[in-house]
């Protein structure tokens, strides 16, 4: 497990992001969660939940399995 504390310079709110890989079926599982502390700004479309889970399936989906393909 790893665990990140979350913060964007110069706006409010705290989150953190967390990790976890799991062995199942002789398949590695990650599990990404977050934990929201203080809740950033609803104002921000890029803050939107949306716009994070999209983030977040660009980079573990896309990005990371590219690289691991490698």
């Amino acid at each position: 497990m790893i665990k990140y504390t979350w913060k964007y310079d110069g706006y409010e709110g705290d989150s953190n992001v967390i990790f976890e890989l799991f062995e199942e079926n002789n398949k590695t599982i990650l599990r990404l969660t977050t934990e929201v502390i203080e809740d950033f700004s609803d104002d921000i479309p890029e803050f939107k939940r949306e716009s994070c889970v999209g983030g977040w399936q660009y980079f573990i989906n896309g990005r990371l399995k590219q690289y691991l393909d490698k």
